[in-house]
């Protein structure tokens, strides 16, 4: 019962959830991992990654970023495209900053601004030149935000990262965020910018939080312990709104990296593959599809991941099913 018969080569997971009414919903996720070659094709990957099915952070949850959230979601309304990697400085030499950016197809276009470590002075409250540097990761943790000296203020839209304070006092010595906008560049300790990067965003943190819906007395009263009615599954979206693909990729769009891999350049083409599934309830077979809910970039490897997930409703017949077959289709 429940069993989950994997035939391609990549990972596989399974797991019930509910929905938003609190039917129960199979939901099966595929996570297909390519090498990029020197040339920009792509090779199955000799060693398949693990589909994602917590939540994992970079260390602790209320003090670092978030590295994966679960592919074992009811379903999201897009594609989220993550990066996970460093900026390099041109031809290898030390610089004190560089622009990076990450296009795919027509739908993602974002370039970012890395510095290198500055700081901000005590008297005239200026930021130091930024010192020479290599390479830097791209992390929220050197992004804006961060949580004032007094720990009573933070800010929501990214707690772990540098350059927050409400008090002049409070922002002498600390480090100026590493990743910017470049057009919105900081000039001063008070500016809010919204702090930026490739990675996903955690649900606790806005502004996915605002889509997880009202947890309030009448919640209590109607609802609990189901989602809220105003819950909205763009919830389930991690990636930077920016990254977030309305609908679905199909695989085989084109991808152009710069200033994010040692050769300052990397070209390729998302892999394109068609994956089948077959769920048995006794005598009864079902036929679904999986649709492309995440794409995962990690030029240092260089890796991409493709990570296909289908939901099929099972309210009232979960004791029935029996497995799901994973096969790849013939192009």
């Amino acid at each position: 019962m429940w069993q989950l018969q994997n035939m391609t080569p990549f990972a596989a997971e399974r797991a019930f959830v509910r929905d938003k009414n609190g039917a129960e919903v199979w939901v099966v996720a595929v996570k297909a991992s390519f090498t990029i070659n020197p040339d920009g094709s792509t090779s199955i990957a000799e060693e398949q990654p693990e589909v994602c099915n917590a939540p994992k952070y970079r260390g602790d949850p209320t003090t670092s970023s978030l590295l994966c959230d679960s592919d074992l979601v009811h379903t999201k309304p897009g594609t989220d495209v993550i990066l996970h990697g460093h900026a390099y400085a041109p031809q290898g030499r030390q610089i004190p900053w560089t622009d990076i950016e990450m296009r795919l197809g027509s739908v993602v276009k974002k370039r970012l601004r890395v510095f290198g470590d500055r700081y901000w002075e005590k008297g005239t409250l200026n930021m130091t030149e930024p010192e020479l540097f290599e390479k830097m990761p791209i992390i929220y943790e050197r992004a804006f935000g961060g949580i004032d000296a007094t720990r009573q203020f933070m800010e929501p839209r990214n707690p772990v990262g540098t350059g927050f304070a409400v008090k002049t006092e409070h922002i002498i010595g600390q480090r100026v965020a590493n990743i910017e906008d470049p057009a919105n560049l900081i000039t001063s300790w008070k500016q809010r910018p919204q702090p930026v990067g490739f990675t996903p965003i955690a649900g606790h943190w806005l502004p996915r939080l605002k889509f997880a819906g009202t947890y309030d007395t009448k919640w209590e009263k109607t609802r609990q312990p189901l989602l809220p009615n105003d819950f909205d599954e763009r919830f389930y979206h991690c990636a930077p709104p920016d990254q977030q693909v309305k609908g679905y990729l199909k695989g085989g769009e084109p991808v152009e990296l710069y200033n994010l891999s040692p050769n300052g350049q990397l070209r390729f083409q998302l892999p394109q593959m068609s994956l089948g599934f077959k769920t048995f309830f006794g005598a009864k077979t079902e036929e679904h599809e999986a649709q492309l809910h995440s794409v995962i970039i990690k030029p240092d490897v260089p890796q991409v991941s493709l990570v296909w997930q289908t939901h099929l409703n099972c309210h009232n017949r979960d004791s029935q099913l029996e497995k799901t077959v994973v096969f790849q289709k013939k192009s």
